[in-house]
């Protein structure tokens, strides 16, 4: 008899840790979210599915559930098992030739059930960009043009070679070579301080200038094609620079650009608005939900 009531106490113990995975550990919007629903978002090779880590897994869950209703409440969307399937296919397809589901699977450490619900939003979020681009109005000309006024660089593609030396004297030393015909790219192998460039002949490759230093972006935009510049001071140095090519972005490509920033931000705000805007509660044993500086469960110590 007393080793049928050990037994029976053993199993008691178990039930309850299985049971457990299954105990509510927050809710949104009065719809709960399980414990066993956070469990399978954590990665299988991960250790960390307590305090801290598991209030970060259950910041997920709690984003995903708040998205997901509103996904359905404002556009009725609400994705389909067969949808899930194919968009899964499609994914594990993009890996490559050959590459199948369980090598998938074991490439991000998950289960097939969280990369289920990880396919799910990603439907979503492309159901809700197409609802906002069905209702976007194009962007009008004279904003395209002032873009372009107001903002050259932005629009603008420069092929530039450059030699970077410490003082003036040395660059006016270096347009001197330059003139008298010697190679720009034998002389930048030979003196530019770049390391980053110098090994490549002074090469950049092609770039916004609005990725430069001002000085350096300012002469790029000025610069007379393949005609080394005087010396240009930046914080850096002094500059010889060499542009092969520069080209102006179109019209049609600076309105496609800001049409798609355009969609890009309401889309970013909507899911930030459903989601602070939700009413969640979490165990306070876990943690507490905040939304600034950003929604997130904070763990307690």
């Amino acid at each position: 008899m007393k080793r049928l009531l050990v037994l029976l106490a053993v199993f008691s113990i178990v039930a309850a840790a299985c049971s457990g995975t299954d105990v509510v550990v927050a809710s949104v919007n009065d719809t709960d979210i399980l414990r066993s629903q956070v469990d399978r978002l954590v990665p299988q090779d991960d250790d960390d599915a307590t305090s801290g880590g598991f209030a970060q897994y259950l910041s997920v869950a709690i984003q995903w559930e708040a998205v997901g209703q509103a996904a359905f409440s404002e556009f009725g969307i609400t994705p389909t098992e067969d949808e899930i399937t194919t968009r899964l296919d499609q994914l594990v397809a993009d890996q490559g030739e050959g590459v199948t589901l369980e090598d998938y699977l074991a490439s991000v450490q998950a289960s097939e059930e969280t990369i289920r619900e990880v396919t799910k939003q990603l439907i979503i979020q492309d159901r809700v960009q197409e609802q906002f681009a069905a209702s976007a109005e194009p962007i009008a000309d004279d904003l395209v043009n002032q873009e372009l006024v107001d903002s050259p660089m932005d629009w603008t593609i420069v092929c530039a070679a450059h030699i970077l030396v410490e003082t003036e004297d040395e660059a006016t030393a270096v347009a001197a070579r330059l003139e008298s015909g010697e190679d720009f790219a034998t002389v930048a192998e030979e003196v530019s301080l770049d390391p980053g460039s110098a090994a490549n002949g002074g090469d950049l490759g092609c770039n916004s200038p609005a990725g430069f230093v001002e000085p350096f972006a300012l002469a790029t935009m000025e610069a007379e094609i393949d005609v080394p510049t005087a010396p240009v001071e930046s914080e850096f140095g002094f500059h010889i620079i060499v542009v092969s090519q520069r080209e102006e972005a179109t019209t049609d490509v600076v309105r496609q650009t800001l049409e798609r920033d355009t969609l890009t931000n309401a889309v970013t705000d909507w899911f930030v608005r459903v989601i602070e805007s939700a009413e969640v509660v979490v165990d306070d044993d876990i943690g507490v939900w905040v939304t600034e500086p950003r929604p997130q469960v904070i763990a307690v110590n």
